[in-house]
C-alpha cells in the first residue's frame, strides 16, 4: 500500500506517536539467553526476542498509534561500543526497524496508513562538551541510518537530543544516507528540555528554533525530560516562533523514586488530558508518550483526539544567529550589530601571541573581554603563517562555542579551516566569507557550506578582477554575488550579509580620496535595490595608518555615516567605539572633512 506524504497529513489530521520502550521491556518476562551477557542492551532483543519486542508494537498499533518508532533509540556505535558490540550496529537498526515495519503493514488501512519511525537517540555523549569528535558520531549515525533504512523505515525521529551539535551531525547522516539510497525520507527532530528550562547543554526552546530554522525538518518538539505540566510553557514558545510543524511526547509525568525503582505518576486519563491541550497551540501536529506511558495511555490520547486537525504553524522571529546559550537578531534594533574583532590572529598581538604560545585557554580571556564591552558577537580567524589554521580552528572554536555566551563570526579563506570550525559549532555561526576572487568553485563550497550547516554568511565584493573600489562596481559584484547565493545555492537573503569593503582615507593616495563616499553610497544603493539583506564592514580599515588615538574618533564617526545609509552590522574594537554625542562639534567635523 502507497502510504500519503506525512507533510500533507499532518495539515489534515493530528498523528499520534506511540508511547515509551523501555518500561513495556522492563515488564516482559526475558530469558537471560537473549541478553547473549549484555543485560540491559534493549536493541539486542530486535535480534534475540523478535516476537516480544513486535508484540510491543502491535499492542501500541491496537491502541491507535500512527507513528510507532524502532527499538533502536540505542543503536548506535558509542552506545554499543559499553557492551562491545558496536560492529553490530547496521544489524540491530535494521533488525529493529523490520519488526515495525511488518507490524505496520498488518495494521495499516487506506484511511489509517501507519508509519515506521526510525527512533534515534543521543547517546551517552555530547560533542559540544569534547566527548566525541563530530565525524565519529556522523559516521556511527550513518551506519544506524542505513540500517533503518533497509529495514523499512518511513522517517527518522532524533529524540531526546541534549546537544544542538549532536542533532546537526545525526541530521547529516540521515540526509547523506538517505540521499545515497535514492530516497528523501522526512526527519523529525524532538529535545528534551530540562527542569531548568534549557537542554543539557544549556540551551533553550528560543535558541534551538533559531539553530533549527535552515535545516529542511519534519518536524521540532520535546520529549522526555519532563511530564506534559512541565513542557507546557515551551511549547507555547515554540507556537510563537516556529514556523513548521511541533510534536510533543512527554512523559507520564514527572518521575520519581519509589523504593529504588523509578515510577511515572500519571495514569491515562490525566496524561490524556493534559497532552491535548497542547492541540490548542497553533503548529502543534503530532503528540503521544515517552517514558511510563503505555498502550492504555497512547488508546486514550488516540480516542480524545480523533478528528482533530491541527491548527497550521504560525509562528515567527527575525532572523538570528546564535550561541549554544542565547540569541541576537542580525539586524539589531538600534543598529548596528557588534562583532567584536579581538580575537584575530593578524589585528591582536595580545590574541596572537597567546595563539603562537598555544595557551588555548587564554584566549578565551580576548573573547570574554569583548562580551564585557558590549559586543553581539565575536570574529574568530585563526589565519597565522607557519600554523596549522584547521588545528587551531578546532580547539578555538571548541572552546568559544562552549564558554562564550554570544553567537560566532568564523573567519578563514580556508574553506577547509571553515568546515573544522563548523563541526565544532553547535549554534548558528555566521561564516565570513564567500568571494568570487579565486573562480566560482571556491564560492560554491563556502555557499554549500553555509547550506549544509544552516549559517548566515557574509558575502564580500571581490571578484576575478579584484577588489571592487567605487560604487559602481561594489553594487555590480554584490548583485552578481546575491544571485548566485539565492539562485543557485538556495541561501535565504535574509542570512546574507554584503561586506561592500573600504579602504583607507589616511593613505593620502588620490585613489582612495573618496574612499569612505564610495562604501557609503553603495550601502544605501544596494540596501535600496535589496532592503532584505544585511551590510557589514570591518570599520578600522577606513583609518588604517593614522594615529591610534586619531582611528578611534575617525572610525566611529565612519560607523555613523554607514549605518545611516544601511549599515546593520560592524566589526568593530567594541571597547574603543566613541558615540557621537560624547565627541566635540570640532573632532566630528575633522572627521567628516577627512572621509568626505
Amino acid at each position: 500500500m502507497q502510504k500519503p506524504d506525512l507533510h500533507q497529513l499532518i495539515q489534515e489530521r493530528l498523528l499520534i506517536i506511540d508511547g515509551a520502550m523501555g518500561t513495556q521491556i522492563q515488564n516482559m518476562e526475558i530469558p537471560d539467553s537473549a541478553w547473549e551477557g549484555n543485560e540491559g542492551c534493549n536493541e539486542l532483543l530486535n535480534v534475540t526476542l523478535p516476537d516480544g519486542i513486535r508484540k510491543i508494537h502491535e499492542a501500541y498499533l491496537k491502541a491507535g498509534a500512527d507513528i510507532v518508532k524502532t527499538n533502536t533509540f540505542g543503536a548506535i556505535p558509542w552506545v554499543l561500543d559499553d557492551y562491545d558490540i558496536s560492529e553490530r550496529t547496521y544489524e540491530l537498526a535494521r533488525a529493529g526497524a523490520q519488526l515495525v515495519k511488518e507490524a505496520c503493514d498488518t495494521f495499516s488501512t487506506p484511511d489509517k496508513p501507519r508509519f515506521v519511525a526510525g527512533d534515534l537517540g543521543p547517546g551517552t555523549k555530547l560533542p559540544s562538551l569534547g566527548h566525541i569528535k563530530y565525524d565519529e558520531m556522523y559516521d556511527g549515525y550513518c551506519k544506524a541510518a542505513e540500517g533503518l533504512i533497509d529495514g523499512g523505515a518511513d522517517l527518522f525521529l532524533l529524540e531526546t537530543c541534549q546537544d544542538p551539535l549532536q542533532i546537526k551531525a545525526a541530521l547529516h547522516a540521515c540526509q547523506d544516507t538517505a540521499e545515497k539510497k535514492g530516497r528523501k525520507i522526512p526527519i523529525m527532530v524532538s529535545v528534551t528540555i530540562e527542569l531548568a528550562g534549557s537542554m543539557l547543554i544549556g540551551t533553550d526552546a528560543r535558541t534551538i528554533a533559531v539553530i533549527m530554522e535552515p535545516f529542511d525538518i519534519l518536524s521540532l518538539g520535546f520529549n522526555c525530560g519532563t511530564g506534559p505540566e512541565q513542557v507546557e510553557k515551551h511549547v507555547k514558545t515554540l507556537s510563537e516562533i516556529w514556523p513548521k510543524p511541533i510534536s510533543v511526547h512527554a512523559n507520564a509525568g514527572l518521575p520519581q523514586n519509589r523504593g529504588g525503582f523509578t515510577f511515572y505518576p500519571m495514569g491515562p486519563k490525566e496524561f490524556t488530558e493534559q497532552q491535548k491541550k497542547f492541540a490548542e497551540y497553533n503548529g502543534v501536529s503530532l503528540l503521544g508518550g515517552c517514558c511510563g506511558t503505555t498502550p492504555q495511555h497512547i488508546k486514550a490520547l488516540s480516542d480524545a483526539l480523533k478528528g482533530v486537525k491541527p491548527k497550521p504553524p504560525t509562528g515567527s522571529q527575525p532572523k538570528s544567529l546564535a550561541s549554544l546559550f542565547e540569541t541576537r537578531e542580525l539586524i539589531q534594533n538600534p543598529p548596528p550589530f557588534l562583532v567584536g574583532e579581538r580575537s584575530n590572529a593578524t589585528g591582536s598581538k595580545a590574541f596572537r601571541e597567546l595563539l603562537l604560545a598555544e595557551d588555548y585557554e587564554g584566549t578565551l580571556s580576548v573573547a570574554q573581554q569583548q562580551v564585557r564591552y558590549g559586543a553581539h558577537g565575536i570574529d574568530l580567524s585563526v589565519g597565522f603563517a607557519g600554523r596549522d589554521e584547521s588545528k587551531d580552528m578546532e580547539i578555538i572554536a571548541s572552546l568559544y562555542s562552549q564558554k562564550i555566551t554570544l553567537p560566532l563570526m568564523l573567519d578563514s579563506t580556508q574553506t577547509k579551516a571553515l568546515e573544522t570550525g563548523l563541526k565544532q559549532v553547535g549554534g548558528k555561526p555566521i561564516l565570513n566569507s564567500v568571494n568570487l576572487e579565486d573562480g566560482i568553485e571556491k564560492f560554491n563550497t563556502v555557499c554549500q557550506l553555509a547550506k549544509r550547516y544552516g549559517t548566515s554568511l557574509v558575502c564580500l565584493t571581490i571578484d576575478e578582477i579584484g577588489m571592487a573600489k567605487d560604487k559602481a562596481r561594489k553594487v555590480e559584484v554584490a548583485e552578481r554575488i546575491y544571485q548566485l547565493a539565492t539562485k543557485e545555492h538556495g541561501l535565504d537573503p535574509e542570512d546574507l550579509v554584503f561586506d561592500l569593503l573600504t579602504f583607507t582615507v589616511g593613505s593620502g593616495e588620490e585613489e582612495y580620496q573618496t574612499a569612505a563616499i564610495e562604501t557609503i553610497e553603495a550601502i544605501r544603493e544596494f540596501h535600496r535595490m535589496h532592503p532584505e539583506v544585511g551590510f557589514v564592514l570591518g570599520i578600522s580599515n577606513i583609518s588604517f595608518g593614522l594615529d591610534k588615538h586619531a582611528r578611534e574618533y575617525l572610525n566611529s564617526v565612519f560607523l555613523h555615516h554607514c549605518v545611516q545609509a544601511g549599515l546593520t552590522m560592524a566589526i568593530v574594537n567594541v571597547k574603543n567605539t566613541i558615540p557621537l554625542h560624547k565627541m566635540s562639534e570640532e573632532d566630528i567635523k575633522v572627521c567628516e572633512d577627512l572621509l568626505f
